[in-house]
């Protein structure tokens, strides 16, 4: 899978995980960057595993 697709996927899976676990319902201004800071690692996580799997790297 090439980066700008694995971005891509990253990005989806992180919005659709933090929608289900309601983990930015927060909506206090000065919670802003801790917010942005958890949605950063989230999607850096999902992007993490993307890359290093196997399958999506072969079908993709």
């Amino acid at each position: 899978m090439n980066e700008a697709k694995a971005k891509e996927l990253a990005h989806e899976l992180a919005m659709e995980y933090l929608k289900e676990k309601k983990m930015l319902s927060n909506p206090i201004l000065d919670n802003i960057p801790n917010m942005v800071a958890k949605f950063a690692d989230i999607n850096k996580s999902f992007y993490e595993a993307i890359m290093d799997n196997e399958t999506l790297r072969d079908l993709y």
